[in-house]
């Protein structure tokens, strides 16, 4: 994202055009007291079984990424995943028992990796220049909603209307997503446009509309890079940034 802003369901927030979808991201082991020196006491190298299980679950992760953009939630099944990833039905159920376990694994594996992604800043303009850095943000905010992480939420927001334990699963995931998000938002527009009042209101504004404007091209067919909202999301963006804070918004910041 470019910026890696990554889009999620119930916030505010973004990432690199890709052109129109192509329908279309864990843990830690502490060392035991006194265990024998190794090269980091507090990174040990995995078990052989280890590595060989690491490897099974990122291929299948990897193969339920790929059947959820090309086939979506719907159509991929357990099974497709099996086939693809190459594995045993038993190596697939140890790591994922259920389809809905799976598909929210991998949704969180491929936000982690757009979240924590090195953007390109080499055209970046000065954050003292409000008008320029805004401009460049808002055509990398509009980018990140051709990145399949959102293509692949979409997805899975879909199925949640009728899915309520995948519902709850994606909220903590959605809230996490949107800590993030907010984080990189500030790094995207930089100190200038963070340090106004209405910053917080205007990376709202434009990122649902962003959104609800992005839910289109699932079928329009359209060049998102002459999106001619972007103009419109540009000059809101810069009056926002501009306007009086509200009394909510000044008593937030007290």
């Amino acid at each position: 994202m470019t910026p890696e802003m990554t889009v999620g369901a119930s916030g505010s927030a973004p990432e690199a055009p890709a052109a129109v979808p192509a329908h279309a991201s864990a843990p830690s082991t502490p060392a035991a007291e006194m265990a024998p020196a190794v090269s980091d006491p507090l990174d040990p190298e995995p078990e052989p079984g280890q590595r060989r299980g690491r490897i099974a679950r990122d291929e299948i992760l990897s193969a339920a990424i790929d059947c959820l953009l090309e086939n979506g939630y719907s159509a991929t099944t357990t099974m497709k995943v099996q086939e693809r990833a190459g594995v045993s039905r038993g190596k697939l159920l140890h790591h994922f028992p259920s389809k809905r376990e799976l598909i929210t694994a991998s949704i969180r594996r491929l936000a982690a990796d757009r979240l924590d992604s090195e953007a390109d800043y080499s055209d970046v303009p000065d954050h003292a220049d409000l008008p320029a850095r805004v401009r460049w943000s808002v055509e990398r905010l509009w980018a990140s909603f051709f990145h399949p992480n959102f293509w692949a939420a979409t997805e899975t927001w879909i199925a949640a209307r009728t899915d309520p334990e995948l519902a709850a699963e994606l909220v903590i995931h959605e809230k996490h997503v949107l800590r993030r998000v907010r984080e990189n938002a500030h790094r995207l527009f930089g100190e200038t446009a963070c340090a106004r009042p209405g910053f917080p209101r205007m990376l709202d504004v434009v990122f649902t509309s962003m959104r609800g404007m992005a839910m289109t091209y699932t079928f329009s067919g359209r060049n998102p890079q002459t999106e001619p909202m972007i103009a419109t999301w540009n000059a809101t963006a810069l009056a926002l940034l501009d306007a009086e804070p509200t009394a909510t918004e000044s008593q937030e910041t007290q």
